[in-house]
């Protein structure tokens, strides 16, 4: 049993070191993977239409 106390004791050390981010930071960071992940997605959505309309073309000749 002691063993699990000074595992947690531990954990409760570590999670006191760890630089939490503001709420604004967070905010900032998570508004930029959405829109990054917007972007791409929007950029792999165009090369696929554009490979099916070039596969679409060639196979109907």
């Amino acid at each position: 049993m002691s063993k699990i106390n000074d595992f947690f004791d531990g954990v409760v050390k570590e999670f006191k070191k760890v630089s939490w981010p503001t709420q604004k930071e967070l905010i900032d960071n998570t508004i930029i993977v959405v829109v990054f992940s917007i972007i791409i997605s929007v950029f792999i959505f165009g090369v696929d239409q554009m490979y099916s309309t070039i596969l679409e073309v060639i196979y109907n000749q």
